[in-house]
């Protein structure tokens, strides 16, 4: 074959393509882009992707299609068409897409986060009752917290006076302790090797995890992505490994303790159940010993990192605010005093109150929420959505929106306050997602997110790092790290 001929099979190659690509794409999608054949609108993503999605609204408006590959993908901007999609279709849309970053070692998808369907369904419903018994979001696990608190209070007074620190990592082994406790009803010391793991494999997977890894839209060239970027995807698989080898250490070291039908803690509580349903079900698919090891692991996760991020995140800007973090101190100074904090004290200290929510906003930590499948041809207002399109929830375009907020390039507590001077919370605050997949640790994390900085808040005051300037543009990864990592502290 000549190369004229040889060219022209190529060209007819690419123009079938292009024409299967355009005529394949359903009809009645939303306003959008299928961008180029076979990669779709990837190469035009920023690392940033929800800053990217935001600006296409000005284009598409709040609710658009793009393609990622060959994947279909819907993007909600807007407080309206996530609750719309999430709350009132709930069911519909409570998939969830495939992701080639939380797959397990063996290239399944296990674990509350990354199911769906009846698997996910009765493990979630597990998780919330438990974590109710055990008095998640109430006062019955509150002098629990209080007590690792006192740990973590002591911990960081090491750092008074003493110049750049980084306060995420305490944060992390403190916050683990809270989990621990849960799900196997053990504190460990700071420098104990299984909590040291543990939070560097936090460190480990925000550091080269992607939001959107071009393997999970080309499953079929997996291997060959893989092979080109060998060196993340071994360092990635090596990270999961550590972590679920970490894991599944923990549960062994539970289960020598448990006596049948104890409920002391989650893996007690697990293996319970799964007694129980193999006495009537020899054959228990649901409830199994690997469910075990990935709910755990996702707990741990979840359950951790976030809020150790958030506080992080916090610190950050009671140190670039000065004004703001006197005028919370001066709330707790007169509400609390130098008692320890209670849960119940939120209501009578509204502007630190206040400040979290900011907080919450201005940080958007999980910017777009963990995408959603859909889980049957269904419609979104006047469009088509096929089943299996992956939905992304703009989490930081909704906590962004000026329609909603304003000046919210600003900082301002002050938003939250209403007119009684009480804090008023808008349904479009959305910081845990919403729906049926809203983050079910969510009662844990406001408890924790409260006492620690209302703690932080009695014992120390922040300021900027030496010779460094506080900026609040993030690292990317799976969700918003500090850039800025270093602060310093004093003792009040």
């Amino acid at each position: 074959m000549d190369v004229v001929s040889f060219g022209t099979w190529i060209i007819g190659i690419l123009i079938f393509i292009a024409f299967y690509w355009y005529f394949s794409i359903p009809k009645n999608l939303p306003p959008g882009s299928a961008g180029i054949p076979i990669v779709g609108y990837l190469p035009f993503l920023s690392i940033e992707a929800h800053l990217t999605f935001d600006k296409l609204r000005k284009k598409f408006g709040d609710v658009y299609h793009l393609y990622m590959g060959t994947q279909l993908v819907l993007v909600l901007n807007d407080y309206q068409s996530i609750n719309q999609a999430l709350v009132k279709q709930g069911d519909v849309f409570a998939g969830r897409s495939p992701s080639s970053e939380f797959e397990e070692v063996n290239g399944e998808h296990s674990g509350l986060i990354m199911t769906d369907g009846e698997y996910w369904k009765q493990h979630r419903r597990f998780i919330l009752r438990n974590l109710r018994d055990y008095g998640v979001g109430k006062l019955a696990l509150e002098p629990l917290i209080l007590n690792e608190i006192q740990h973590f209070i002591k911990e960081l007074s090491k750092h008074v006076g003493k110049g750049n620190f980084e306060i995420k990592d305490n944060l992390s082994y403190s916050l683990t302790n809270n989990i621990h406790i849960l799900v196997n009803g053990r504190r460990y010391d700071y420098d104990h090797p299984a909590i040291k793991k543990m939070v560097e494999s936090f460190k480990e997977f925000e550091r080269i995890g992607q939001v959107f890894p071009f393997e999970t839209f080309f499953p079929l060239l997996k291997p060959i992505i893989r092979i080109l970027d060998s060196k993340r995807a071994k360092a990635l698989w090596k990270t999961k490994k550590v972590f679920l080898d970490n894991i599944e250490d923990i549960v062994n070291e539970t289960k020598k303790r448990f006596v049948n039908d104890e409920n002391e803690n989650y893996v007690q509580a697990y293996l319970s159940e799964r007694n129980k349903r193999l006495q009537t079900n020899s054959n228990e698919q649901i409830f199994t010993e690997l469910g075990l090891l990935h709910n755990t692991r996702d707990l741990i996760g979840a359950g951790t990192d976030t809020s150790a991020t958030t506080l992080a995140w916090a610190a950050l800007y009671m140190a670039k605010f000065q004004k703001i973090q006197k005028k919370v101190q001066d709330e707790i100074d007169k509400v609390i005093g130098q008692r320890e904090p209670s849960y119940n004290d939120r209501n009578n200290t509204p502007y630190t109150e206040a400040t979290i929510c900011e907080l919450h906003r201005a940080v958007s930590l999980a910017p777009i929420a963990v995408p959603h499948r859909v889980m049957q041809d269904t419609t979104l207002y006047e469009y088509n959505i096929p089943k299996d399109t992956m939905v992304l929830p703009n989490i930081w375009a909704v906590h962004n929106d000026a329609k909603l907020w304003g000046d919210p390039e600003n900082f301002r507590p002050e938003r939250f306050i209403g007119p009684n001077g009480d804090c008023v919370k808008p349904e479009y605050l959305i910081p845990f997602s919403i729906g049926k997949r809203a983050c079910a640790g969510e009662p844990l994390a406001r408890m924790e997110l409260y006492l620690y900085f209302v703690s932080l808040m009695q014992n120390f005051t922040f300021l900027p790092p030496n010779g460094e300037e506080i900026t609040f543009d993030s690292q990317p990864g799976i969700t918003r790290q500090l850039k800025t990592k270093f602060i310093c502290i004093k003792a009040r």
